[in-house]
């Protein structure tokens, strides 16, 4: 049986094509009934063996991911991730040049009954996968990811982003415990596009450990970078020294010039059009009265 949905995730629509739902479980609050034209094609295969694709390799995220550009005379990508123990290849994506077509191909363990961890391990690679794709699909549609801890306090939206560890999640979290009508839009990577001349935030799938995300979306009114500090103060910067605070945290595509030049014009289009702000705080009330008081 195939599955055929769709799903809206920002102003961008994804059509998928599987005959398992187990890799979309994830994004169920986001399918849309209404059949539109789609931004991105995703097709899932399964096979029981995966081989390592020739190419040049561009990036290894982490331990699990290595990306690939395609060997001469074929253009586009290719992502893969491996299975820690065996290094056996779990999930493949075959990417065309502007992210638009995509193949995914996971292992398939329906004839070698697996451990249920390790099957589970495929689907969340696969989930994991097409974020890594929508965030360079986006950028075809105003749009970028950031890494940060998004809110929606009443309509409009606010980033905290921070290297990770620093306290985004926990600074989010008290927000909802001091200040009423606040939800977590995303609380790992967010997508911001800009629509009518103006940033707005959108939640997204993809939400790190916490799978904490709403399909929901605000105006972004705020870009607070965190830092750990015995005391709490906060002002807002500007130029070289928001850009740098900021920068950092967007997935931006350093492996292709053209998509990083359309990149950088939507990161200094938000930029230019939010205040930003850096707040040195304790994890506390204080911290969030201050950032509040800014945006009053």
């Amino acid at each position: 049986m195939f599955f055929l949905p769709q799903f809206e995730i920002a102003d961008l629509v994804l059509d998928v094509e599987s005959d398992k739902w187990e890799p979309m479980e994830r994004m169920m609050e986001f399918r849309i009934e209404q059949h539109r034209p789609g931004d991105l094609d995703i097709r899932f295969r399964y096979e029981e063996f995966i081989a390592v694709p020739d190419g040049d390799v561009i990036s290894e995220e982490n331990q699990y991911f290595k990306w690939l550009r395609k060997p001469s005379g074929d253009k586009g990508y290719y992502i893969y991730s491996r299975e820690a123990a065996s290094g056996s290849i779990l999930v493949l994506a075959d990417i065309d040049p502007e992210w638009r077509k995509v193949i995914i191909t996971c292992r398939d363990f329906t004839n070698k009954s697996p451990d249920e961890s390790f099957s589970q391990q495929t689907w969340v690679f696969a989930h994991v996968m097409m974020g890594v794709i929508y965030r360079y699909n986006i950028l075809y549609r105003n749009g970028i990811v950031i890494h940060s801890s998004a809110l929606k306090l009443k309509d409009r939206a606010i980033i905290f982003s921070a290297p990770s560890g620093t306290g985004k999640s926990t600074h989010a979290q008290l927000w909802q415990r001091h200040v009423d009508n606040v939800k977590i839009l995303n609380d790992d990577t967010p997508a911001v596009q800009i629509i009518g001349g103006k940033p707005f935030v959108f939640g997204t799938p993809w939400s790190g450990s916490s799978l904490i995300h709403c399909n929901d979306s605000a105006p972004l009114e705020a870009i607070v970078i965190l830092e750990q500090a015995e005391e709490n103060r906060i002002r807002k910067i500007t130029g070289q020294e928001a850009i740098l605070g900021v920068m950092p945290r967007v997935f931006l595509p350093y492996f292709d010039q053209t998509m990083m030049i359309k990149a950088m014009g939507i990161f200094e289009r938000i930029i230019s059009t939010v205040p930003v702000y850096l707040l040195q705080c304790r994890p506390d009330k204080e911290a969030v009265e201050m950032v509040y008081q800014c945006l009053k």
